[in-house]
C-alpha cells in the first residue's frame, strides 16, 4: 500500500528535482559510517522533502520482509530476486602491525598463514578460512583455513586488533587504508592478495522503485564512477616479497 501511495505521489508531482517520500536503507556498518553516510547526508540536504531511515548492520537483512527500499551490500551476490547495481570494487588486504612482523615474522606464501595468529571474522558460519587470488587466470581461488584466538564481527574492530599486534587480518582496503598510510599496518603478500569483493546497491525487483530510490542509486553510481576514494591512496606500505621470504623462517608463536 505504501509503495502504491508513493507511486501515486511520484506520478502527480512529476518533478525530478523535487523528491518526496521516505527511504529505508540497510548497509554494512563500517562502510555506512565512513563512505555511505556522507553521501546520503549531502543527498538529503539537496532534497529537503525526503525522509531517510538508515540501518547499519554487518548481517544481511531481508529487504522485502524488512520493508527496505534499498541496501548496500559488499561481496558476491546470490539472491536472484534482487536487482543489483555495482558501485565500486572492494579490494581486501592482508595486514599486520610492524610490531607483530618484528616479533613473529611475516608469511612468504599463503600456506605460512597456518603458523600465525589470525584475527577471524566472527560472522562466518563455518570454520574460518581466507580466500586468495588464483595463481593464473582461469584457475580457482586458493583457500586456507586460519586459526586464531580472536573472533570479531566488525571490520574496524579487526583492523584495530591488528594495529594492537594481536595477529594478521584480512580487511577491506576502505577500512585499512588510513592505517596503512600512517604506517600503523603493513600490507602482506601484495603479489598474492585476498580475493576482491564488489560493492552493490540492491533493491527488490518485485516492489515499485520510487523516483527517490532511482535518484539515490544514480547519485551513488556517479559518486564512484571515477574510482573509489580509498583506491586513490598511493602510499600504502607493503612488505616486499623478499622481506617476507626472509622473515618467514621466524617462529610465529
Amino acid at each position: 500500500m505504501l509503495a502504491r501511495m508513493q507511486q501515486a505521489v511520484d506520478e502527480v508531482s512529476g518533478d525530478e528535482r523535487h523528491l518526496t517520500g521516505s527511504l529505508r536503507i540497510a548497509a554494512p556498518m563500517s562502510f555506512g559510517i565512513a563512505h555511505l553516510g556522507p553521501l546520503l547526508y549531502d543527498f538529503l540536504r539537496d532534497h529537503p522533502a525526503l525522509e531517510l531511515t538508515l540501518e547499519l548492520d554487518d548481517h544481511y537483512v531481508d529487504l522485502l520482509s524488512g520493508g527496505y527500499d534499498l541496501a548496500v551490500r559488499i561481496g558476491r551476490l546470490h539472491d536472484s530476486s534482487l536487482v543489483a547495481r555495482p558501485l565500486a570494487p572492494s579490494r581486501r588486504v592482508l595486514v599486520c602491525s610492524p610490531d607483530y612482523a618484528r616479533h613473529h615474522g611475516v608469511p612468504a606464501t599463503i600456506e605460512d598463514l597456518e603458523r600465525h595468529d589470525c584475527i577471524c571474522y566472527g560472522n562466518a558460519s563455518i570454520a574460518p578460512y581466507w580466500q586468495f587470488a588464483p595463481r593464473a587466470a582461469g584457475e580457482t581461488p586458493r583457500q586456507i583455513v586460519v586459526h586464531g584466538r580472536l573472533h570479531l564481527n566488525n571490520g574496524e574492530s579487526m583492523r584495530d586488533a591488528a594495529i594492537a599486534g594481536l595477529g594478521m587480518a584480512v580487511v577491506p582496503l576502505f577500512i585499512a587504508a588510513p592505517a596503512l598510510r600512517a604506517g600503523k599496518l603493513l600490507e602482506l603478500l601484495s603479489d598474492s592478495p585476498p580475493t576482491s569483493d564488489t560493492i552493490y546497491a540492491v533493491y527488490p525487483q518485485t516492489r515499485y522503485v520510487s523516483r527517490g530510490v532511482r535518484a539515490l542509486i544514480d547519485m551513488l553510481v556517479t559518486a564512484f564512477e571515477h574510482g573509489a576514494p580509498w583506491e586513490a591512496d598511493d602510499h600504502r606500505r607493503a612488505v616486499p616479497r623478499r622481506a617476507g621470504a626472509r622473515a618467514a623462517t621466524a617462529r610465529s608463536r
